[in-house]
């Protein structure tokens, strides 16, 4: 049998993705509403990519496009199909598509010290899984609707400019969220730099 390969998802896909897998994948603050997937995709700044085998789905990779960088919304290897390797696959396919960019950014809930000992575990274990595949810390954190995330990148050619990643990875949530929202739940750097940043603009 030939190997995996990337295929985009049919909204009808993404759908039956969202609810059987992604849902069971991720809490619900860390979940976009599907419509907002939808509305993404119709207008031409979101991929939907299917990780097939013939007509086997073994996993899933949503993206959010920006000017430059591509943040991975979602990365997700579906039930029964996981320890197989599978997501690191699915990272290095999707850092040769999109090699062409500035890079690929991640967010990855980040470990913290009011977390249970085996929360903070699983945390690091999924930190450790983006690092193993290429991917590294681009130096800041963010708060995104009350979920901490620690932010990683990778470049094809390993030339990722942190400073870059952060201004686009800010312009994506400026781009999509109405101006009360952005400034009360999106907060990239998670630092008091933010304060400062918000009232010089």
């Amino acid at each position: 049998m030939s190997g995996p390969v990337l295929r985009p998802l049919s909204r009808k896909q993404v759908r039956r993705v969202y609810r059987w897998e992604l849902s069971a994948a991720f809490p619900p603050a860390e979940r976009r509403p599907l419509w907002s997937i939808l509305r993404m995709m119709d207008d031409g700044v979101y991929d939907a990519l299917g990780c097939w085998r013939g007509d086997e789905l073994l996993g899933y990779a949503l993206l959010w496009r920006g000017a430059d960088f591509v943040l991975l919304d979602y990365l997700g290897v579906c039930q029964g199909k996981r320890g197989q390797g599978t997501g690191t696959w699915m990272l290095e396919a999707l850092s040769r598509r999109y090699a062409h960019t500035a890079g690929l950014l991640a967010e990855a809930e980040a470990e913290g010290p009011g977390a249970p000992p085996e929360v903070n575990a699983l945390r690091a274990r999924r930190l450790a899984f983006y690092r193993r595949c290429g991917f590294t810390d681009v130096g800041y954190e963010a708060d995104i609707f009350g979920v901490r995330y620690a932010v990683l990148g990778r470049r094809e050619d390993g030339s990722l400019d942190p400073a870059a990643a952060m201004a686009a990875h800010d312009a994506l949530y400026r781009s999509r969220l109405p101006r009360r929202l952005y400034r009360r739940f999106i907060h990239i750097p998670a630092d008091g730099e933010v304060t400062e940043r918000r009232n010089e603009t």
